[in-house]
């Protein structure tokens, strides 16, 4: 047993996931002083307003159909497979001309047209405001992930971990100092940009003393930036145009149904709905690091062509987090109703609701989110891509009308009397959160069933030709 202990904590996957995942708790914990400490003073109505601006620059951002980040971190990390230091070159370079043209342009946009657009659906121009503001974070944002990506392809997993905590310390840092100084969204908003730029330093800083270690020196950024000028962007754009759509639609699994739990609930329901996924998102961080290391891994047995091994390491992978997502989304489901209360105030309790039900969003994005590095890898996007349109053609129209049902039906249970002293809003809130949230949970489990059937056929064919 020791023996087999040994030597499965020498294999380097298993080294570099413990890596990264040691740096993962640190920001989760980071992460939970800064969202308990905000979530309770601003309450559920301002922070409401804070992720609806959110939501919406999300919205906005369906609109990127470069793929820039997913498709660099593939083909980098197959490059570096490939060891072929050119191909490493263009891909950065290429990642830099969409980050400063398309980008910029998009910020544009999102600053003169977003409080026309909210003004006009929602009849709240601030809500468009916001999302402008928070859109001048984008670009930093962007070279950001160029360096966090180049540290992932190439399995920098210790100095990719140390870089995540700093930039989770960072982003705690801004925002308990913005909610202190004032509890509101503005100041939020504020905090947000000020972490973007400091981690954007930060990450430069790390590039240059960190590119020439190992046996595959990376380029300047100098010389990257250089050779923006005169690289075509023609052999890159196709494949960054189906991880876009990839990328955007997935994205739209959230950002839809809570843009309709908005105008059913109204901010106090956004709210809710937004701590719920914001705890999801912070649990999940706990088994990011697979996923992490994943997104270098399978494109590296790609372009080595081990499809045998990439089979048999794949399989044990998802077998594992299947089992560890149930138990753990079960612990989280069992100690939220205990921990809500005494932790943010009565005015959260609605939150339990669909923090509940998006613990089985949990589970199936914990073992789900396995998928993407191999149909990325395979070059199956497009097939995915369909495969959730489909997803969302046939469950938002259900969730939609989940959502008209459960808030009309809200105060049946309580009669006229108990109707007269909760208050009518508070219910019909916290009606719309659960259904926004059972209605995310429909969208995510349809389509990674389908992502599975596209996928894992392909994997066994590949498999078993190279056989």
């Amino acid at each position: 047993m020791i023996a087999r202990a040994r030597a499965l904590l020498a294999r380097r996957f298993i080294q570099d996931t413990l890596i990264l995942q040691a740096g993962k708790i640190g920001s989760v914990i980071l992460s939970l002083i800064s969202s308990l400490l905000v979530w309770r003073l601003m309450g559920a109505h301002d922070f409401g307003i804070y992720g609806w601006a959110q939501t919406f620059l999300g919205l906005w951002l369906a609109l990127d159909l470069t793929g820039i980040g997913p498709s660099t971190g593939t083909r980098l990390a197959m490059a570096i497979g490939a060891r072929d230091d050119r191909e490493i070159l263009n891909l950065m370079a290429f990642y830099m001309q969409v980050t400063l043209t398309f980008t910029l342009g998009l910020v544009t946009l999102i600053l003169l047209l977003s409080p026309m657009i909210t003004d006009a659906w929602y009849g709240d121009r601030h809500i468009g405001e916001l999302a402008g503001l928070l859109s001048l974070g984008l670009i930093a944002d962007d070279f950001y992930m160029l360096v966090t990506t180049s540290l992932q392809a190439r399995r920098s997993m210790k100095t990719l971990a140390l870089m995540q905590n700093a930039n989770q310390f960072v982003l705690t840092t801004c925002l308990i100092a913005a909610v202190l100084i004032s509890p509101t969204p503005e100041a939020l908003v504020i905090g947000r940009l000020v972490y973007s730029y400091s981690t954007l330093l930060m990450a430069l800083i790390v590039y240059h003393r960190t590119r020439t270690r190992g046996d595959l020196p990376f380029p300047p950024l100098v010389t990257v930036m250089k050779r923006t000028r005169t690289l075509s962007p023609r052999p890159y754009w196709k494949f960054g145009v189906a991880n876009a759509l990839d990328k955007n639609v997935t994205a739209l699994f959230s950002q839809i149904p809570m843009q309709i739990v908005g105008v059913v609930g109204g901010a106090s329901a956004v709210g809710y709905l937004t701590l719920a996924s914001a705890g999801i998102a912070q649990a999940s961080v706990l088994s990011s690091a697979v996923f992490d290391n994943m997104q270098a891994v399978v494109p590296q047995m790609v372009g080595r062509g081990d499809y045998v091994g990439l089979r048999r390491n794949f399989l044990r992978v998802l077998i594992a987090l299947i089992v560890l997502a149930v138990v753990f989304y079960g612990v989280v489901a069992v100690a939220a109703p205990i921990f809500i209360p005494p932790l943010l105030g009565a005015e959260w309790i609605p939150a339990i609701a669909p923090l509940l039900v998006l613990c089985v969003y949990g589970v199936i994005t914990g073992f789900g989110g396995v998928f993407g590095s191999l149909y990325r890898s395979f070059n199956l996007v497009w097939k995915i891509v369909a495969a959730k349109v489909v997803t969302l053609a046939i469950m938002l129209p259900l969730g939609a009308v989940l959502l008209l049902t459960g808030t009309q039906t809200a105060l049946r249970p309580y009669g006229e009397i108990a109707a007269q002293v909760i208050p009518a809003q508070y219910l019909v809130s916290d009606a719309a959160a659960t259904g926004g949230a059972l209605t995310i949970v429909g969208i995510y489990a349809l389509s990674v069933t389908l992502t599975a059937i596209i996928t894992l056929p392909v994997l066994e064919k590949k498999a078993h030709e190279n056989a």
